[in-house]
C-alpha cells in the first residue's frame, strides 16, 4: 500500500505531495497541512486484498486495527484506534465530510462504505475538535467518494476460503452537461471459520468421567479447560447505494445520497464438543475429567451463539451544496440523516437453553441522528484565509430487554424487563485563520465553542419496577488549537501543533442498559460529562531527491475526566464513570522509497506509552497501560504497478494489547488473550486488454496462529476477476 504521502496515481506512478482537504477544511499540499497527514487512494485499494474501507487503514502509521476474520462485518467488534486513544467514538470517521460514527456508542458500520466507490481516504491525527467537534479526540479519517465524470461501469466477483463470495458492481454516468449519478451494488457472504472455542473453568457437582479436555488457563493464567468449539457462524451482507449530483449556476452544486447496509447471520450453532465419555461418545454436562478429577459443568448453552437472524440495518441520507463565494472563497452546505432501525438483534442465554429451545433475553437498539452545518471560506487579506462555520446534531436511542419464551424464535417479543432512552443535542460555532506569516512560514489559529445537552429515562419494569426521569442537563466547552508550519526549504516541513479537546459521552453510556451474555448487567450513568484531552506534536517531513520521504512525529496526549467502565464481580454489575485520567506518549517513524520498475517500498515504526494516570473508581489501575492499545506498531511493504501487472507485498507487526485494565492478562495463544503477531499478505492481478483483470490474493501467509480475543483467521485464499467498460 504506497498511499500516505507517495500515492500511486491511476497511471501507476508515484508522486511526492498529495493535495489533500481534512487537515484544514481546505485544499492543502500535504508538505503544508499543519499535520502529518496519510493518504490511501483507490488504486492502494485495488492493490491490496481490501473488501472494506478499514482494511485499507491497517498499515498507516499510528493506526491500529481490529476487526473479526474473513472480512465478517461487525457491530461493535471492528475498531480503528488512532495515536493510543482507544474506543470507537474517540475517532472521528467521515463520508465526504458527513459523520460515519453510529448514534448508540459511536463505533463505524466500515461495510456500509463499499471500496469499490471510495476515491480516496484521508486520515489526519491528533485531536481536532477545534474543526470537527467530540468525536475527533485521537484523530478524523475522512473517506471521500468517487465523483462521476463520464460513463463508466464496473462489475467484480470473486471467490475465495471457507466459501467466501464477494460481488460488486458500480455504475456512474453524467446525463447532459450537468447531471451525474453513481449507482453502487455491493453482495458478501461467507460460511464462517472456527473462531469462537468453548473453555470452561473448574467448578460444578462433577458427572461422568471424560476424555478430551485440554487442560489450558485464560489470559491471566488461571486454570480453565478447552472442551469444544462454536462451530462456524455464517453470515450475509449486502449495500445499496445512489449519489445524484446537480450542477447548478453559478459555480454551484446541489449532491444527493441514500445508501442502505444490511447484514444476516446464518448456519449458526452447529457446535462440537470434544468431550468423550468412555465409550467414545460426545459428552455435554456436568462432567469429570478422568485422570485429573476437576469437575466441568460443560452445559449446552456455553456452546450456543443465539439464533438466525437480521442483525443491522444502517440507512444513510445526505445532501450538500456547495457555491463559490467570490474568486476564492466557499460555502457549503450539509443536511444527514441516519436511521438504525435495527442494532444487533441480541440475545442473551438463559442458564437453562439448550439447542432444543429455552428462556432468553432479547435486546433492541434502534437509534437516529439529524446532522447539519454550514461553513464559509473565504480570504480576509492576501495573509489571511478564515474557514468558520455552524454546526448541529440531535442524536437518539431507546433500548429495550423482553424476556423470550424460546430463544430460537429471532423475531420473539415478551415482557419487558427493563427500557431506556435518551437524546443529546450539541451546537458549535467555529472557526481557523490560516496566516501566511512568511512565504515560508504559515501559522494556523482556531477555536470551537461548543454546546452540549442531554436528557432521557431509565426503566426497570420487571420487579422491583423503578423508573427515573432525568431532565435535561447541559455543559459548554472551548477548544482551541494553533499550529505553525515551516518549510526552510522546499524539500523539508517542520510542524507543531498544540491545542484541547472534548468529547461527550456516547448515549449508550448515559442511558443505554445491556447485558453482556457474561451474565453482567450493564448500568448507564446519566450523569456523565465530557472527557477532555490536552495534545501537543512536534513533526519533520523530509524529501530526498525525487523518490525518497521520511517522516518523524512525537506527541502527546494528556486526557482527563475518563470515562471508565467500573465492574463488580459480587454483584454481576458494570457501570460507567468519569474515574479517571490517561497520558499517552508516542512516536511515529516512516520512510517510502520509489524503486525502479514502478514499485514503492514503505516502512513505519509507531510507539505508544498510553497509561492510566489517576483512577478513583480502581485505583491498582493507575500506571497500568490503557485497553486496547498497543505498545508497539511496525508495517513494511513493497507494492507497485508495471504494465499489466500489479500487486503488494505488506507485513503488519502488532505488539501485546492488553483487555484487562490492570494488565492482568499477561498470558498469550490463550482463547480470549490479545497476543503479539506479525502477519504477511500479498495480492498480485493481471491486467487483459485494459478492461479486464485477474487477482490472486493470499492472508496471513505463513498461517499465524494467534488469538485477538477470539482465534484469528489462517491462511485464506481469495480469487477475483473485475470488469469495466
Amino acid at each position: 500500500m504506497t498511499g500516505m504521502v507517495l500515492a500511486a496515481d491511476e497511471g501507476g506512478t508515484d508522486k511526492l505531495g498529495e493535495v489533500v482537504v481534512t487537515a484544514t477544511k481546505t485544499a492543502k499540499d500535504t508538505m503544508d497541512a499543519p499535520a502529518t497527514v496519510s493518504v490511501v487512494t483507490a488504486k492502494d485499494i485495488e492493490n491490496a486484498n481490501i473488501h472494506s474501507v478499514d482494511e485499507a487503514l491497517t498499515l498507516l502509521p499510528g493506526v491500529y486495527t481490529t476487526r473479526p476474520g474473513g472480512h465478517e462485518p461487525s457491530v461493535m467488534g471492528t475498531n480503528v484506534v488512532m495515536r493510543g486513544i482507544p474506543d470507537y467514538s474517540r475517532t472521528l470517521v467521515l463520508v465526504d465530510g458527513q459523520t460515519l460514527n453510529d448514534p448508540y456508542i459511536g463505533a463505524v458500520t466500515w461495510e456500509s462504505v463499499p471500496a469499490e466507490t471510495v476515491a480516496r481516504i484521508e486520515v489526519v491525527p491528533g485531536p481536532f475538535s477545534s474543526l470537527y467537534g467530540g468525536s475527533a479526540m485521537g484523530g478524523v479519517i475522512n473517506i471521500i467518494t468517487k465523483t462521476p465524470t463520464q460513463r463508466e461501469f464496473s462489475v467484480k466477483g470473486g471467490y475465495g476460503t471457507d466459501n467466501f463470495k464477494s460481488g460488486s458492481l458500480v455504475y456512474q454516468d453524467r446525463i447532459g452537461e450537468r447531471v451525474g449519478i453513481v449507482f453502487d451494488y455491493a453482495y458478501k457472504e461467507s460460511d464462517g471459520y472456527i473462531k469462537d472455542e468453548v473453555v470452561l473453568k473448574p467448578c460444578g457437582a462433577g458427572g461422568a468421567a471424560v476424555t478430551g479436555a485440554q487442560r489450558t488457563t485464560d489470559a491471566s493464567g488461571n486454570t480453565a479447560y478447552l472442551v469444544g468449539d462454536k462451530g462456524t457462524n455464517g453470515w450475509n451482507s449486502q449495500n445499496l447505494g445512489v449519489k445524484l449530483y446537480v450542477d447548478l449556476p453559478a459555480a454551484s452544486r446541489l449532491t444527493l445520497g441514500a445508501s442502505q447496509f444490511l447484514y444476516d447471520s446464518t448456519g449458526r450453532n452447529h457446535y462440537n464438543t470434544y468431550l468423550r465419555d468412555a465409550s467414545g461418545n460426545p459428552v455435554i454436562g456436568n462432567v469429570t475429567v478422568a485422570g485429573a478429577g476437576v469437575n466441568l459443568a460443560a452445559t449446552e448453552k456455553n456452546f450456543l451463539t443465539g439464533p438466525d437472524s437480521e442483525i443491522k440495518e444502517v440507512n444513510r441520507y445526505t445532501a450538500e451544496y456547495e457555491t463559490k463565494l467570490g474568486k476564492a472563497g466557499a460555502l457549503k452546505a450539509t443536511l444527514g440523516y441516519t436511521d438504525i432501525p435495527l442494532y444487533n438483534n441480541y440475545f442473551v442465554l438463559g442458564s437453562a437453553a439448550t439447542l432444543a429451545g429455552g428462556s432468553s433475553s432479547r435486546m433492541l437498539r434502534p437509534n437516529n441522528e439529524l446532522s447539519g452545518s454550514v461553513q464559509a471560506s473565504l480570504p480576509l487579506s492576501d495573509r489571511h484565509y478564515l474557514v468558520t462555520g455552524v454546526s448541529a446534531n440531535k442524536r437518539m436511542i431507546d433500548t429495550i430487554t423482553y424476556s423470550v419464551s424460546d430463544w430460537r424464535n429471532a423475531g420473539a417479543t415478551g415482557p419487558i424487563q427493563n427500557r431506556t432512552a435518551g437524546e443529546d443535542t450539541s451546537y458549535a460555532l467555529y472557526a481557523q485563520d490560516e496566516i501566511t506569516l512568511t512565504d515560508r512560514l504559515m501559522a494556523y489559529l482556531g477555536g470551537r465553542y461548543d454546546f452540549w445537552s442531554t436528557e432521557g429515562f431509565i426503566e426497570q419494569v420487571k420487579a422491583p419496577a423503578a423508573k427515573n426521569e432525568y431532565s435535561a442537563r447541559s455543559q459548554t466547552h472551548f477548544s482551541p488549537k494553533a499550529s505553525l508550519v515551516y518549510r526552510p526549504v522546499d524539500t523539508t516541513t517542520l510542524r507543531g501543533s498544540v491545542g484541547s479537546s472534548f468529547h461527550a459521552p456516547n448515549l449508550r453510556d448515559t442511558f443505554g442498559w445491556w447485558t453482556p451474555q457474561t451474565g453482567y448487567t450493564y448500568t448507564p450513568n446519566p450523569d456523565l460529562k465530557p472527557e477532555t484531552v490536552t495534545s501537543w506534536e512536534l513533526g519533520v517531513e523530509q524529501q530526498v531527491g525525487s523518490g525518497t520521504l521520511l517522516r518523524a512525529t512525537v506527541y502527546e496526549n494528556r486526557l482527563k475526566d475518563l470515562i471508565y467502565r467500573t465492574q463488580s464481580d459480587a454483584l454481576m454489575s458494570q457501570g460507567v464513570a468519569n474515574a479517571g485520567a490517561a497520558t499517552v506518549k508516542g512516536v511515529e517513524l516512516e520512510v517510502r522509497q520509489k524503486l525502479l520498475g514502478g514499485l514503492t517500498a514503505f516502512a513505519n515504526l509507531t510507539y505508544n506509552d498510553s497509561k492510566i494516570t489517576k483512577n478513583s473508581a480502581k485505583p491498582a489501575t493507575e500506571g497500568k497501560y490503557m485497553t486496547k492499545t498497543p505498545q508497539k506498531m511496525a508495517n513494511i511493504g513493497l507494492q507497485g504497478v508495471k504494465g499489466p501487472w500489479s500487486g503488494s507485498l505488506a507485513g503488519h507487526y502488532v505488539g501485546k494489547v492488553y483487555a484487562n485494565d490492570v494488565n492482568a492478562d499477561v498470558v498469550s495463544g490463550v482463547y480470549g488473550s490479545y497476543d503479539a503477531y506479525f502477519v504477511a499478505d500479498a495480492k498480485i492481478a493481471y491486467k487483459i486488454k485494459g478492461n479486464v483483470a485477474l487477482s490472486l490474493s493470499v492472508s496471513n501467509l505463513g498461517d499465524r496462529r494467534y488469538y485477538q480475543s477470539s482465534l484469528a483467521m489462517g491462511r485464506a485464499y481469495y480469487s477475483e476477476i473485475a470488469l469495466k467498460f
